[in-house]
């Protein structure tokens, strides 16, 4: 087993501010209108691109296809599906994506959830890549879990008791490794959060035996490595978040808005 850690300091996101924006894009969502396939915004606008194939909206079970732009019709490679919808409940979509590639025909499956729009408790993701064509398919696909404890989150980012289990955590599975990390904050005392990233990495099948071995050759440069690619993501974080979170959100929603209809 290999293991990896590393800490990066990021602007903090307010927990008012996350969940007006949550609130604010499901009402967008629903304020959306759906009339003979074609959608339009709230304030009557069509939104180009994307049509109801299947459905009600944006009851569970509505499918939804981006439009090519060659010839304006539903891309039967691409699918958008509302599998819940509840605000003091589960709100939940899955986005699946289908790759012709005649060699490596491959089929990607997201799945994103939220519990309670009206209070966020928990957010989730998960993303399944399946691939065909031959004896090597299985080592071409892999499955990635994503869960965060929202409650958890703030209350490891207060001043105040820190949870018992890291408010994030997944994992990434494939034929030959299997990597489980979680993610902690922690306050810092100008305000923003010390978040601490740990994985630990287990060989599968006949890789297993080989692990520690690939570990000991190239473990220092793949820990510098993805030191390297947190502090970049961190750099990035810390350059945007605190102008957007200067900003409501109903007025995010409208600028959502404006970007779906593109430029």
């Amino acid at each position: 087993m290999a293991r990896f850690q590393h800490t990066v300091t990021l602007a903090p996101v307010p927990r008012r501010w996350f969940e007006s924006c949550v609130g604010a894009l499901h009402d967008l969502a629903e304020g959306t209108d759906a009339e003979g396939g074609r959608l339009t915004l709230p304030d009557g606008r069509p939104l180009p691109g994307l049509v109801l194939a299947e459905g009600r909206h944006p009851e569970p079970g509505a499918r939804y296809r981006p439009v090519n732009e060659e010839d304006g019709e539903p891309d039967a490679d691409q699918c958008l599906t509302v599998l819940a919808r509840d605000r003091r409940g589960e709100t939940a979509l899955e986005v699946v994506t289908h790759d012709d590639d005649p060699d490596h025909p491959a089929r990607l499956v997201c799945a994103l959830g939220l519990t309670s729009v009206e209070r966020p408790r928990e957010a989730w993701l998960t993303a399944t890549l399946h691939s065909a064509g031959g004896k090597r398919a299985k080592y071409l696909g892999g499955t990635g879990r994503l869960r965060l404890d929202l409650g958890r989150w703030w209350q490891a980012t207060s001043h105040g008791r820190h949870p018992a289990r890291a408010p994030l955590g997944g994992t990434l599975t494939h034929a030959l490794v299997r990597v489980s990390v979680t993610v902690v904050p922690r306050p810092a005392p100008d305000g923003r959060w010390r978040v601490t990233v740990k994985a630990r990495i287990r060989g599968r099948s006949f890789a297993r035996p080989l692990l520690p071995l690939a570990a000991a050759v190239l473990g220092r440069r793949a820990r510098r490595a993805g030191a390297e690619a947190l502090e970049r993501a961190a750099v990035a974080w810390n350059a945007q978040v605190p102008a957007l979170v200067r900003k409501d959100g109903e007025r995010l929603s409208a600028e959502l808005a404006d970007a779906l209809l593109g430029p």
